[in-house]
């Protein structure tokens, strides 16, 4: 038997031994969670040494390879998990002799095989070495035609063979063409996106059982409700809503949905990765050269404790390690989910999570409720069956609840009515995971409502109809800002004032029974409520209003709100206008009052005082202008005319006011300067 023959019989031989001792574990439990995975578990028995193969879908890997457990709970243990990895096509292309992941072109593809020896049938067969691939040009009539062209090396020397004309090729090289055959083969299997094999390995002595979890990406489970008001009171029904969009039937599995939001993520660790490298050159070593060595001065001694010494020592490195306690016996704890129990890879057994304990159970339902950890859980009493690719419709409650009957307005959703709603009271001791309801109201169909996560005991208003016996008006005015408080600290003047909000809702009861009716009033940032002095409920977004209405029977709910603001003067640059404004702000500290006065005293000499300086200032332009239009005349006139000698005398008398002037605007800039210093320094000092 030729060598290839004897591994095929070997491989075949080896393949039914396993096959003998293959263990069948059928699915026995999901848990469905709310944030889109689902923990599947399966329990059987095995004998001795056994296998176990299951499928999985490729996009399914990574959550199988980031979650599974497996348990041998009589004390067997775990052999590694074998699988096929997926390594990237590149990658793979790359490690072929010819590399054809870039999808070469013909030509490109002849120039890799350069070397390899190749039989080439065109006109007629040509075998020879690939030499490479060229480009020619060939004139056809007007035009220039442009084609590749094969070079082979044959026996008679270097042969050009137009692709063109190719009919076929065959590489002679049995490892070349090999590697091309892996190649296209490889590229065909990537495609391939349906089950991988994972197998499962137990060892061990007799009968045990066996345990495997795993967590694979499921849909959402949801909910839906229906409400009926009936004379005896508020009847809910709830609903799961459940996918089994596995490659698996579900046959009579233990199903429990669990509500909360756990942290779940995907991680890429079917992929192989590769860490890029860098390249580092051939060290290329210069030949010695003898040296001479200085004989030394001085020896500085070093003394090393006895814990240095240590640390050092062969075998040791400088980090110390704390004491690793010892793993506790496999026995210590038992083997449930989540557990490595069994002495599974020589690890020790995880402490289980607790059991999902029964809480309590609905009238007509399918499901116990009851928490598990910061979650929920509904547990279905009973094996479930859900075919693959199917959904199903699970009923978890049945039972009657608490609540009232109200009209719930908002002005965001309707300006004129409210809506019809009921306050309902989660009597039912479950978690109410959030979803849509249908509400039956007197036998018929009452409306839609939406509610979100409802914890036991919490109440919860939804609302399915609107109200249109109920009318209301609302209005909204704003009263003058009133004065709370003012301080001067260094100059600088804070005022408080008090802004008040009024908002008045007049409701109009036109039934002929008694309304209930909440209202929502928008809950504002830095506004306080003034009256009510406190509202019924408080949301995150809402005050809630509580008002009772007879039949035929109008009413007003008047909500007022105050909200303080704060401005902020620097009193030093502020002008005499701003400053009066200030002192007749009503309500002020009459101390206040009475420095801001002072202040504006000092303002107004100061403005006194530039106000002369301006005018000064004004009239030296004027002569300045005037002396230049008299110059310009005087030299067209004769110096004995009457007029120029007219012109001489005004602008004797211009330059007297002149220099007068100057020296007036002088003063007066020395006399702001120093007001404006006397300002500064008492505004510093304004600490009231």
């Amino acid at each position: 038997m030729r060598p290839i023959g004897l591994a095929v019989t070997v491989a075949l031989m080896v393949f039914l031994a396993v096959s003998a001792f293959a263990a069948d574990v059928p699915l026995s439990r999901v848990v469905l969670f709310s944030s889109g995975v689902g923990y599947f578990e399966r329990n059987g028995s095995v004998d001795g040494d056994a296998s176990v193969e299951l499928s999985f879908r490729t996009e399914q890997i990574n959550d199988m390879l980031k979650s599974m457990v497996l348990q041998d709970l009589s004390g067997g243990t775990i052999a590694p998990v074998t699988y096929a990895p997926q390594d990237p096509l590149e990658k793979t292309l790359s490690s072929f002799a010819i590399d054809i992941s870039d999808n070469p072109r013909m030509a490109d593809l002849w120039d890799r095989l350069r070397g390899t020896r190749v039989q080439v049938t065109a006109e007629q067969a040509v075998e020879g070495i690939v030499f490479g691939a060229e480009q020619q040009e060939k004139t056809v009539g007007d035009k220039v035609m442009t084609f590749d062209v094969l070079n082979l090396l044959t026996d008679k020397g270097l042969v050009e063979v137009p692709l063109w004309s190719v009919r076929s090729i065959k590489v002679l090289d049995p490892k070349v063409d090999g590697d091309l055959r892996k190649a296209l083969d490889a590229i065909d299997k990537s495609r391939d996106a349906e089950k991988r094999p994972v197998t499962l390995s137990f060892k061990g002595q007799g009968k045990r059982d066996v345990r495997i979890g795993y967590l694979l990406e499921t849909p959402v489970w949801k909910t839906s409700y229906r409400l009926v008001n009936e004379k005896e009171g508020l009847y809910l029904q709830g609903w799961a809503i459940v996918e089994n969009t596995t490659d698996e039937d579900w046959t009579n599995v233990n199903l429990t949905m669990v509500s909360g939001r756990p942290i779940s993520f995907t991680m890429d660790l079917y992929q192989p990765l590769y860490s890029e490298r860098p390249e580092v050159a051939v060290q290329v070593q210069q030949a010695a050269k003898p040296q001479v060595f200085a004989g030394a001065v001085e020896v500085k001694v070093e003394a090393r404790d006895e814990a240095e010494e240590a640390a050092m020592a062969p075998g040791r490195t400088g980090r110390r390690l704390g004491a690793m306690a010892a793993p506790p016996s496999p026995a210590a704890a038992p083997a449930e989910f989540g557990g490595y129990g069994g002495g599974g890879m020589g690890m020790a057994a995880a402490p289980a999570p607790p059991a999902f304990a029964l809480s309590e159970t609905g009238a007509t339902s399918m499901a116990q409720g009851g928490k598990v950890g910061t979650l929920f859980r509904y547990a279905i009493n009973q094996p479930v069956t859900v075919p693959r690719k199917r959904s199903a419709m699970i009923p978890i409650i049945g039972q009657k609840v608490d609540g009232e009957m109200v009209s719930v307005y908002n002005r965001s959703a309707d300006a004129k009515h409210p809506m019809n709603g009921i306050k309902l009271k989660n009597t039912t001791g479950l978690h109410l995971m959030g979803g849509p309801i249908t509400v039956f109201d007197g036998g018929v169909y009452g409306g839609d409502a939406l509610i979100e996560d409802v914890t036991p005991g919490e109440e919860r208003l939804l609302t399915y109809a609107m109200d249109l016996a109920v009318e209301v008006e609302p209005a909204t005015k704003s009263a003058p800002q009133q004065l709370l408080s003012a301080k001067i600290v260094n100059g600088i003047l804070s005022l408080t004032r008090k802004q008040r909000m009024d908002t008045v809702y007049t409701i109009k009861n036109s039934a002929e029974e008694k309304r209930s009716v909440i209202v929502e009033h928008p809950l504002r940032a830095d506004w306080t409520l003034v009256e009510p002095k406190e509202a019924d409920e408080r949301t995150q977004t809402n005050y809630r209003f509580r008002v009772q209405l007879e039949p035929k029977q109008t009413s007003k709910l008047t909500v007022s709100e105050e909200c303080p603001t704060v401005e902020v003067v620097e009193l030093v640059s502020q002008d005499v206008k701003r400053i009066n404004l200030l002192v007749a702000q009503p309500q002020l500290d009459p101390k206040v009052k009475a420095s801001l006065q002072k202040l504006a005293d000092l303002q107004a000499e100061l403005a006194g005082l530039t106000a002369q300086r301006t005018e000064r200032e004004t009239r030296v332009k004027e002569i300045d202008q005037e002396q230049n239009r008299i110059r310009q005349n005087m030299r067209e006139l004769d110096r004995t005319s009457d007029l120029y000698k007219s012109y001489v005398t005004k602008l004797t008398t211009q330059e007297t006011e002149f220099d007068k002037l100057r020296g007036e605007i002088q003063q007066l800039r020395q006399q702001e300067t120093d007001k404006k210093a006397a300002v500064a320094d008492y505004v510093k000092g304004l600490n009231l």
